[in-house]
């Protein structure tokens, strides 16, 4: 039955109450404990029912109840209070504008399929998108002028539910967007703003609902609209998150990035900068390009230079089956007259999205990302390394440490994550300030002042609160895996006492959940020691689609019930910041089992480590440059195997060894006054050593000084004087291209290496024929290290070689270089394109290697 009308109603409040829906609308709430408190304490009960969605609870308060609050004085006091700090938040000034000069400014754009800001928004899957939410939360605490792009998931991700035989089956809630923090964005004449997007059977139409985070605008697009009513599949595309086919992702992505652009442009707001978090919108790359050429009345390759030089992009996947690809005919369907209204070829378009034609099948949204970004990180160190040794094939001639793939860690918002009585420990004895000054390693040191039993007790309060939440979680659901009976003696399951593991993720099967399940008879004689007692409270879900993941979910499930382990091992599903929220704060360990290096970064540990709940995790992601020996736990080392059994054989047994003969015997060597001394230093060593150095405080400077400014300043001169810098650019590849294999090696002498010896020098001389180029745009190098089993050079050094003259047509460089090392050692020469509008001299791709003569 359909409605004569729709129309919205909204909470009505007193006018002293009327802040409440200031502070309703903004998600600043979620990471200031006052603001939260002050939700809660107008019906804590239906609070929690509503997933701490503060629209929803004033849509859902009784007049009788708002009328009552309108004269407590004290709840009035309380939100002035926490309006006024809201206020000042919002028209404080930061560390960007106090940092960086009003020359340098420009608009960031900030693009993301997920973002997970609060449980009650249920905009995200996991890792990612908790990342990105992070990511706009000290965006907006560090100032920086940066909107964020992404969908709106009528039914978001999927509620997980896990049958009594432990398989995992998946539901779907639709979200009401209007009793969320969210407002559809109008023009002038209160008519809602709508986004044309090009498909090819018709135009999809999109709403733009806005979020704010503190400071940060959040705009996401909604396709489920009336305009879309001619084709009812349009209307779908922003139905799931990670749902639908290969088909429905094309669709989601196109929407994403092409129309996200448009989005923007509506609005009036025009970024210098695109920073895209992983592949999932690197369409926008092509539409920005466009909008260039329209504005500026140029070609696609000219437009590409300005493009190019603004765009930042973060991949997250250090496997190159999770990049996202599409097969050519779907591109054909989709872009066949896209290219053409960017004026360029169907194999030019292809071209962008794949490493070399030998594979012209598929079109990888990581390549396109790749070809048209000026700035590219992994999400770790190892990451990093990994990312380039995935990608050298697009810079086939260059050394795999070159490849301009680099390396930002992430990090997580300390605020939202932080314990609140552990908030207050660190402010009676680190002051305020590192609320604000998150990145501050010598602050963080006066956590070893604050007194062991003080620490411990909070942490045990957290513990407590954590075992109560699992048993309530428990009770509450409905069928699945626990029986009737077993409910009936719930308050029997775990032990607020106990050695607490948590283990909370992506049930892919690389993150090797059952890990710690391969010898079941072992784990249950620790779970089960009167003495020594260990508890395991798991969570996490697997794709809809990964049935080998769900595999897993069962297997553990069915050897939990086989060994009768109800007790002492808890599965909670359908998991999400909630949960996540009371593990990392109550667990003693942090359990990460990945099968190295496959786990780009992570972030759930840093969560843990920062509340004091120690790390055991393999050498991967960000705890391969984190591990110290004291902070934490280490799960064998860096070696390489044979075989993933192998592998999966020897983690599982340094893990069962780690447990009994470190983990248990700490937790539980207590002195006279019940406090594990041993223990509690290193958790003060995980908080010193992990919050300053893992948070997106850290990571958003990092972003802003690394990528941001550097960006802003290149996309400023290359716009200059009608485009004149990306027009120079354009040109010179052009030549470059079209005279680069005129470039050659003629003769090469590298002199001093018959007597070599520590700091003597050996000096190199190198004759190249130019060709059609001119020395100025040649940069020569010699090429020095040492010499590996296979006669390859690695951990090498540069040194230019500075340009001599011409003699006889032939341009000659001379340099010298000394040796820091003994041992054998090789040197080679190399030329290169160059020029100082190039971000980096790897970009172009082009790189000649001089033959043995």
């Amino acid at each position: 039955m359909k409605p004569l009308s729709i129309y919205t109603v909204s909470a009505s409040l007193p006018s002293s109450l009327i802040a409440l829906k200031e502070l309703a609308y903004n998600f600043w709430w979620c990471w200031n404990d006052e603001a939260a408190s002050l939700f809660s304490a107008i019906d804590n009960n239906l609070w929690l029912e509503l997933h701490r969605n503060p629209v929803a609870l004033l849509n859902h308060i009784p007049k009788s109840r708002l009328e009552f609050l309108e004269h407590d004085k004290g709840f009035v006091e309380k939100l002035q209070s926490v309006h006024a700090s809201f206020i000042s938040y919002i028209n404080s000034n930061s560390w960007f504008q106090e940092s960086v000069s009003s020359a340098q400014y420009g608009k960031i754009a900030y693009f993301s399929l997920e973002f997970g800001i609060n449980e009650s928004f249920p905009n995200y899957s996991g890792g990612l998108g908790i990342l990105a939410g992070d990511h706009l939360k000290s965006a907006s605490d560090l100032g920086l002028p940066l909107v964020a792009v992404g969908l709106l998931y009528q039914m978001g991700y999927f509620r997980q539910h896990i049958s009594s035989s432990g398989w995992q089956t998946e539901s779907y809630f639709e979200n009401d967007f209007y009793s969320m923090p969210l407002e559809l964005m109008k023009n002038s004449e209160a008519i809602p703003y709508v986004v044309e997007i090009s498909m090819p059977n018709s135009v999809v139409y999109a709403h733009i609902w806005r979020a704010m985070i503190g400071k940060t605008a959040l705009y996401l697009l909604d396709t489920n609209i009336i305009e879309n009513a001619e084709h009812p599949g349009y209307r779908d595309i922003t139905d799931q998150l990670y749902g639908g086919n290969t088909e429905t992702r094309i669709q989601q992505e196109i929407v994403l990035g092409i129309g996200g652009i448009k989005a923007l442009r509506l609005l009036g707001i025009h970024p210098s900068i695109i920073h895209i978090n992983e592949g999932h919108a690197a369409f926008a790359t092509l539409e920005r390009a466009h909008n260039i050429m329209h504005d500026c009345q140029t070609d696609f390759y000219t437009a590409m230079e300005l493009a190019h030089a603004g765009m930042i992009f973060t991949t997250h996947t250090p496997v190159p089956a999770g990049n996202e690809v599409f097969p050519v005919s779907l591109i054909d369907t989709y872009f066949s007259s896209y290219w053409q209204k960017l004026g360029i070829s169907r194999e030019e378009f292809l071209q962008l999205g794949q490493v070399n034609s030998n594979d012209p099948e598929l079109f990888s949204m990581t390549v396109l990302a790749l070809r048209m970004s000026s700035y590219r990180n992994g999400v770790s160190a190892l990451h990093g390394k990994v990312a380039r040794s995935m990608w050298q094939p697009l810079w086939q001639h260059f050394l795999e440490e070159e490849v301009p793939i680099h390396h930002i860690t992430n990090g997580i918002h300390t605020s939202t994550w932080v314990a609140g009585k552990l908030a207050q420990l660190f402010d009676t004895y680190l002051g305020t300030m590192w609320r604000t000054e998150t990145h501050n390693k010598e602050m963080w040191k006066s956590i070893a002042d604050i007194p062991s039993d003080q620490l411990w007790k909070v942490h045990q309060f957290y513990t407590s609160e954590l075992v109560d939440f699992a048993r309530t979680y428990l009770q509450n659901r409905k069928g699945t895996i626990l029986s009737n009976r077993q409910k009936a003696y719930i308050n029997r399951f775990l032990n607020p006492q106990a050695l607490t593991i948590g283990f909370a993720r992506r049930f892919a099967t690389y993150k090797r959940a059952n890990l710690l399940f391969r010898d079941i008879g072992r784990l249950k004689k620790m779970l089960t020691n009167p003495d020594m007692p260990v508890q395991i409270i798991l969570a996490g879900k697997a794709h809809p689609h990964d049935n080998a993941g769900k595999e897993i979910i069962q297997s553990i499930i069915h050897a939990i019930k086989e060994h009768g382990l109800e007790d002492h091992i808890v599965f909670l599903e359908d998991y999400s910041m909630a949960i996540a929220s009371a593990m990392v704060k109550g667990c003693d360990i942090w359990l990460n089992t990945p099968r190295r290096p496959h786990e780009a970064s992570g972030t759930s540990g840093m969560k843990a480590a920062m509340n004091g709940c120690l790390h055991c995790s393999i050498m991967d992601g960000w705890w391969d440059e984190s591990y110290n020996g004291d902070n934490g736990f280490s799960i064998g080392s860096t070696e390489q195997y044979a075989s993933t059994e192998d592998q999966d054989r020897a983690e599982s047994l340094s893990l069962y060894e780690i447990l009994e003969q470190e983990i248990i015997p700490t937790f539980y060597n207590r002195n006279k006054q019940g406090i594990p001394e041993k223990w509690v230093e290193k958790m003060k060593s995980s908080i010193i050593t992990i919050t300053p150095e893992f948070s997106t405080a850290r990571m958003v400077r990092d972003y802003t000084r690394k990528f941001y400014l550097p960006a802003l300043q290149k996309y400023s001169s290359l716009q200059k004087n009608n485009l004149h810098g990306a027009k120079e650019l354009r040109n010179w590849k052009k030549q470059i291209y079209q005279h680069w294999e005129t470039v050659s090696f003629g003769t090469i002498s590298i002199q001093g290496i018959s007597h070599a010896a520590i700091g003597k020098p050996i000096k190199v001389y190198a004759e190249v024929y130019t060709g059609n180029l001119s020395e100025k745009d040649l940069l020569v190098e010699a090429v020095y290290g040492k010499i590996n089993a296979q006669g390859d050079l690695q951990h090498v050094s540069k040194q230019i070689l500075t340009f001599q003259g011409y003699t006889h047509g032939k341009a000659w460089f001379e340099g010298q270089f000394m040796s820091e090392f003994g041992g054998q050692q090789g040197c080679t020469v190399r030329v290169l394109p160059t020029h100082t509008l190039l971000t980096d001299n790897a970009d172009i791709g082009l790189c000649t290697w001089a033959k043995q003569q």
